[in-house]
């Protein structure tokens, strides 16, 4: 028996399995055991219809009024009470100081309560600012984990430091960082104020042979404050010159003169000039012809112009907490600070300067034998008020005994 033709299935085919005439040219060119496959429609994408009534939006099952657990509404939320605002109140001393909040309007610096400066007596060769480490230390010193890790973190205070905060916090009291105190400090508690070393604003000054950063003309303020009494003052611009002249000025406050005057041989004036920035430094040389012109020779060697050597740590001691404001101080013949101002001077501190300055004048008048111990001296006084309370009793007691 022979196979059937190619025609003879397809008619069979097309009787099993009737297609549309269009899909006849198809058909004849696929195989004949193949099987006609219904043509694909094209793909879409049909969103999904929501449903009527989607449980979101069917409304909550009620129960029935006798149910203990009917639904109740969610109780309303509690508007939350406002924070009471902290007051910022800076401490006397340190670096909060420099800080303080816009929001603050009463802000009124604190009153100095206790001395302030170093806690170890000044040389006249100290913060002269110089590397002295030779090649081997500094080596030894870079290789070092620990003195690395200080750098950085001494080098990240700095960069974090803004530029002009100083002078943003020149807005508030103007600059003032504390009030003056209205007695001086006790001569046993004083700290001491620290030495600054720079270059002197008079011409005719003898070189020496060391290297100290000025061409051999450095110089300490310690050589000319020791066995004097000195009414210091800080500045490193105009606006804090303004400041320190409101202090010091002739015509703010013609009584410290007057007393300056009555005592030249113990009794001084010492100002200080601090200038780190390297451009500055040097406008301030080329203009120094102007001082020596306003000063005597005499206050032209007590005109100090420092460039380098003023640490952090100084700054904080003696409170020189902002560089843009001015600063003035009491120090005695050793070289301790036992009064100090900053900004503006109010009357009150004029008044407490010029009481001050005259109290050390007097005491330096005093030989040190006979000057009296604060703390000899306040032992006679509560034993002179022992006696005295003694001596009232008596009368009383011997009353109580007849």
């Amino acid at each position: 028996m022979k196979a059937p033709s190619k025609s003879c299935l397809r008619v069979m085919r097309r009787l099993a399995y009737p297609i549309s005439p269009h899909l006849e040219c198809l058909v004849q060119r696929r195989c004949y055991a193949a099987v006609i496959e219904k043509p694909s429609s094209p793909r879409t994408f049909k969103t999904p219809s929501s449903p009527a009534n989607p449980e979101y939006l069917r409304p909550p099952a009620t129960l029935p009024p006798s149910s203990k657990r009917a639904l109740k509404p969610p109780p309303a939320a509690k508007p939350a009470a406002a924070a009471p605002r902290a007051v910022f109140r800076p401490t006397p001393t340190g670096p909060d100081l420099r800080k303080k909040h816009d929001d603050d309007e009463d802000f009124t610096p604190y009153p100095l309560t206790r001395p302030i400066g170093m806690p170890d007596p000044p040389e006249p060769t100290d913060n002269i600012g110089l590397d002295r480490r030779t090649l081997r230390q500094r080596r030894d010193d870079f290789h070092n984990y620990d003195k690395h890790i200080q750098r950085r973190a001494n080098m990240t205070k700095q960069i974090a430091k803004p530029y002009f905060r100083d002078w943003s916090n020149m807005r508030f009291f103007k600059g003032k960082v504390f009030i003056a105190p209205e007695r001086l400090f006790r001569g046993d508690v004083a700290l001491w104020f620290p030495n600054f070393f720079g270059k002197t604003a008079a011409k005719d000054v003898v070189r020496r042979g060391i290297a100290d950063g000025y061409g051999g003309l450095g110089r300490g303020t310690t050589e000319v404050m020791r066995n004097k009494v000195s009414v210091v003052s800080i500045v490193s611009n105009m606006w804090a010159q303004g400041q320190v002249d409101t202090f010091c000025g002739k015509e703010q406050n013609p009584d410290l003169h007057r007393v300056l005057a009555e005592n030249q041989d113990l009794a001084q004036r010492v100002e200080i000039n601090y200038e780190n920035n390297f451009l500055k430094w040097w406008l301030l040389q080329i203009f120094a012809s102007g001082l020596r012109k306003t000063r005597t020779p005499a206050e032209q060697e007590r005109y100090f112009m420092v460039r380098r050597g003023v640490t952090d740590i100084m700054k904080e001691a003696i409170g020189l907490l902002n560089d843009k404001g001015g600063y003035v101080y009491l120090v005695d013949q050793e070289c301790k600070i036992r009064w100090a101002g900053s900004a503006e001077a109010s009357s009150a501190e004029k008044q407490s300067l010029v009481e001050g300055l005259r109290r050390l004048i007097k005491e330096a008048k005093t030989p040190k034998e006979e000057r009296i111990d604060p703390v000899l001296r306040k032992e006679q006084l509560e034993a002179a008020v022992t006696d005295l309370t003694d001596e009232a009793a008596l009368p009383e007691k011997a009353a109580a005994a007849a």
